[in-house]
């Protein structure tokens, strides 16, 4: 019944009132979050190097280093750092250029638990102490190689994960066709 004594909407048989209000409260609040959360990342693109990655909400808009081949951006906590940057490989190749810098990390004390190659590029990943890092390089116009690489809190590592899928699936270099 309602407040005036008239027959109130019916829930349906064999649904408990908890569990109709718990389905209720998760629409909401999904339907809250998720487009803010769409919304609230921003693009940054490279002039210098022809690459584009969206930056997640809550992080700082690119510092771009003077030689505008990328820069940093961070957590508004300051425990998360996601560089992005372009560069012509010292090693010949994307491939030879992803191993190196693989064992720039490893000797810097990074455990690397992840590797892959293949034509679309590379990515690694691995931890040292409570961070975790997630790294990507894409080939790019003119043999260059566009990257991104982030590092983040070990107990964020669930935080983090709709996060990567995100930057992956922004990562792009431009069309070398028009250059």
């Amino acid at each position: 019944m309602t407040w005036n004594g008239a027959p109130g909407p019916r829930r349906p048989a064999g649904i408990p009132l908890a569990g109709l209000l718990k389905a209720a409260l998760l629409a909401l609040l999904t339907a809250l979050a998720f487009p803010a959360a769409a919304s609230d990342w921003q693009r940054y693109g490279n002039a210098r190097f022809q690459y584009w990655i969206d930056i997640p909400p809550g992080f700082s808009k690119v510092e771009e280093a003077d030689n505008g081949d990328g820069g940093l951006s961070s957590s508004s906590d300051g425990a998360a750092e996601l560089r992005v940057w372009g560069s012509y490989p010292t090693e010949g190749s994307l491939a030879a250029e992803a191993r190196q810098r693989q064992a720039f990390d490893q000797r810097d004390g990074w455990s690397i638990s992840y590797q892959t190659q293949n034509k679309s590029g590379a990515v690694w990943s691995g931890a040292k102490g409570n961070r975790i890092v997630y790294a990507r390089a894409i080939p790019g116009c003119d043999q260059a190689v566009a990257y991104f690489r982030l590092e983040y809190d070990r107990e964020r590592q669930k935080a983090f994960d709709p996060v990567i899928s995100r930057l992956v699936k922004s990562f792009r270099s431009g069309d070398c066709r028009a250059r």
